[in-house]
């Protein structure tokens, strides 16, 4: 065994025993035993990153609803509404007590009578995402815990523990939980508080949340087929972002049109009679009956319900889920009029429709004589549910014309000076160590010759522009991504960095596989500064283990576990592999390019930074 190797086990071994004390322990700037033999460099390669845009992106089957409308000085306004098919609740449903064959008289049963069911009420539903997380189980959350790892905190600071006010029933956000003038912590009876109460952050609302918008309902009149016809019906047929069926006609009936404010409280439905068999009747009229999270609730037109689907009890109509998108083929929800910019996200998938009718009831009390019985008004709700094909449909206009020009530049193997990242939008094509030959370049194979370097670290760097740091707007901030994704462009799968990183952060969302990252850095002003990855293992392997040095592409990343591959097409109606996590929300942020013109930024364009070790 030569001496090179010798030191070579002896470095593994040193390096090995301190990695698996600490799995965050890197090499890099550390002293090690061996200074003299083994030396901790940096080498920085170029980097080449074009700006790309799509004309339109694949948009059905997304786990949310898009909805609202968001302007930005740099990539313009972006204006969302939903397309979506109804599924009722179950088979040929019954309304009332019988179904509609057995309403008709009948000497030999006196419970058929005509039932004269009547839609009172329509309301549409759609939840918004919240955030109920609790880390220290004291029954606030986090976002409203003074001190959310703490059970013994006091948020509302009236000498109760938030835990121990959650146990006996009082509001451990209140220091008076009944509102009678007496604190907490002398009150003898605070019985008037309802402890069921629930408080929510909500975390899918972009913009100013009270902003006033006219949000229009409309049905559907164009069927979404979830096979494509242009293959024998043997493939799911796909529907884009620029799928606008309302600009196209297919609507009928207005089920809402009407300006809103939205309500970001508990939904709380009262009960609304009194019960004959409570004592204290004028308590009854003010207890909870449901209870749901916030939401938007919109109230549909009650004609159109009653027509065609209360009264078309027993039809073949009502038969299945299949006949009935045939019948009622969908609704379209779009926005207009917005007093200032607001961006919902929104939970489809709890999402509904909620008929309310009443109808006639035979009463028989039990007696051996009918004389005591009587027909009363009982009441019901039948549930449509969203489902089936759902559309997001996403307009893009009135974005920067350098954003056009600069991606025809990228067609033609210009790199720009700035490159914009924008959900379902604007994405970057990043080429390591050449601009056009990846995989046959002078620089790769120098480093293919390297047999001394021991490659620790490799990092990624975009930096973002001082322009959008310059920006004083509040909102604005807040649509900078949280986190980019990078991934294997040709393929639209993951680079093996983030397959080999199994780090799981449950205490934020979209937090895991942090050591992979692409998560937003702040400066010390604590503006939004910078996203690095860590791209170790695909460096190496194309380096050491002679993988193939492919484009990869940089995407607005809403979440980092959703990477199902979605369909892109760009301005040379190429197909791009667009990975879902792409098209979750439509915010954008401005990087400083990898050739930026002005020297200032020299220091802060795309780089892939490379640490080793000599030995």
């Amino acid at each position: 065994m030569n001496f090179k190797t010798i030191k070579f086990n002896i470095f593994f071994i040193i390096t090995f025993s301190l990695i698996s004390c600490d799995t965050e322990y890197h090499s890099v700037g550390t002293n090690l035993l061996f200074d003299q033999a083994f030396k901790s460099k940096k080498y920085t390669s170029e980097v080449f990153a074009f700006q790309e845009q799509l004309k339109t992106v694949q948009t059905d089957g997304l786990p949310l609803g898009q909805l609202g409308e968001v302007n930005h000085p740099i990539y313009g306004k972006t204006k969302a509404g939903i397309t979506t098919q109804l599924i009722i609740s179950s088979d040929n449903p019954t309304f009332g007590r019988l179904a509609q064959d057995k309403e008709a008289f009948d000497p030999n049963n006196k419970f058929a009578i005509p039932e004269n069911e009547t839609v009172s009420s329509v309301f549409l539903d759609i939840p918004f995402f919240n955030n109920q997380n609790d880390r220290d189980n004291d029954g606030v959350i986090d976002a409203l815990d003074i001190d959310p790892f703490d059970s013994s905190s006091d948020s509302d600071g009236d000498g109760i523990s938030d835990f121990r006010e959650s146990e006996v029933g009082t509001n451990p956000l209140s220091d008076d939980s009944d509102n009678d003038g007496i604190s907490d912590s002398i009150d003898e009876d605070s019985s008037d508080y309802d402890s069921e109460n629930k408080n929510y952050e909500i975390d899918s609302v972009y913009g100013n949340r009270n902003a006033k918008f006219r949000i229009k309902v409309h049905e559907l009149t164009y069927f979404l087929s979830s096979l494509d016809p242009q293959n024998n019906f043997e493939s799911s047929l796909e529907y884009y972002s620029n799928t606008n069926y309302f600009d196209q006609g297919f609507y009928s009936s207005e089920l809402f049109n009407e300006e809103v404010e939205l309500n970001y409280d508990e939904l709380r439905i009262y009960h609304t009679e009194d019960d004959p068999e409570t004592e204290d009747k004028i308590e009854d009229s003010t207890d909870v009956k449901l209870r749901y999270s916030p939401r938007i609730r919109l109230k549909l037109d009650s004609n159109f319900f009653q027509e065609k689907v209360i009264n078309a009890e027993g039809s073949s109509h009502l038969r299945n889920s299949d006949n009935f998108k045939q019948y009622i083929k969908g609704i379209i929800i779009d926005t207009e009029n917005f007093s200032e910019d607001i961006f919902l996200l929104l939970n489809l998938n709890a999402a509904d429709i909620k008929i309310n009718y009443d109808y006639d009831y035979y009463e028989h009390y039990g007696n051996e004589v009918d004389e005591d019985d009587e027909i009363i008004k009982k009441s019901s709700t039948f549930t449509i549910n969203i489902g089936g094909v759902r559309i997001n449909t996403i307009e893009n206009t009135g974005y920067e014309s350098m954003l056009s020009s600069i991606s025809q530049e990228s067609q033609e193997l210009q790199t720009p000076e700035e490159i914009i990242i924008q959900g379902g939008h604007f994405y970057s094509k990043i080429n390591l160590f050449d601009k056009n030959e990846l995989d046959n370049n002078d620089e790769i194979y120098q480093l293919r010759s390297k047999n001394n370097w021991l490659i620790n670290e490799a990092n990624l760097v975009f930096y973002i522009d001082s322009e959008v740091n310059d920006l004083n707007n509040d909102n604005l901030m807040k649509m900078v991504p949280e986190r980019l994704y990078l991934y294997n462009l040709n393929t639209g799968e993951p680079i093996s960095d983030y397959y080999n990183d199994n780090s799981i952060n449950l205490q934020a969302t979209n937090a895991n596989k942090i050591i992979y990252g692409g998560l937003l850095e702040l400066d010390s002003n604590n503006k939004p500064w910078r996203y690095k990855f860590r791209i170790t293992n695909h460096i190496n392997n194309i380096i050491k283990n002679d993988s193939i040095n492919t484009s990869l592409a940089l995407i607005s990343g809403a979440n980092i576990s959703n990477l199902i591959i979605r369909k892109g097409i760009n301005l040379k109606n190429e197909e791009v592999k667009y990975p879902t996590t792409g098209v979750l929300n439509p915010f954008g942020v401005k990087l400083i390019g990898s050739h930026p013109k002005n020297s200032s930024d020299e220091g802060s364009k795309i780089k892939l930074e490379i640490f080793y070790t000599e030995y």
